[in-house]
């Protein structure tokens, strides 16, 4: 499902330093005021495409991910969207109408640190989403159809 019209982009150092840098201010607004600053999302797709388990993967950042129906793509073409959660328990957010290859979800520590990986194509996430009419099912549902990767 290879879409040569999407520009990508590869995680770089400075990217890297940026999001190291919002994780700090998150979680210092965290304590200080018991409030999530929202940054979940667009840190778990950067540090799940920089992560060393999926680095053969080669993953690069979808520049408009909205557009695109994925949040980043590998090296041989295949699609990802990324799901990343501050908590094991849960609904995951909203999968898009977009046809993908295959989904990874990061589950986070408070510190933004990823404690689980897991991945499943979309051949067996299709029949779980389409069963949610918001297109978001459970953590636990999603792993009884995913690979652990960590």
């Amino acid at each position: 499902m290879t879409n040569k019209f999407i520009k990508t982009m590869p995680i770089t150092l400075q990217i890297k330093k940026v999001v190291a840098s919002a994780i700090r201010v998150a979680i210092s607004y965290e304590k200080l005021t018991n409030r999530k600053l929202g940054i979940t999302g667009e840190v778990g797709e950067v540090l799940v495409c920089s992560h060393k388990k999926l680095k053969e993967k080669g993953l690069k950042l979808s520049s408009n991910p909205i557009l695109a129906g994925y949040d980043a793509i590998d090296k041989n073409g295949k699609q990802y969207q990324i799901k990343a959660k501050q908590s094991d328990r849960g609904s995951l957010s909203r999968f898009s109408n977009h046809k993908f290859d295959v989904v990874i979800v990061a589950v986070f520590d408070t510190n933004y640190k990823i404690k689980e990986l897991w991945r499943a194509s979309y051949k067996k996430l299709e029949p779980l989403i389409a069963g949610h009419k918001r297109r978001n099912p459970s953590l636990p549902e999603f792993k009884r159809v995913a690979k652990e990767i960590l």
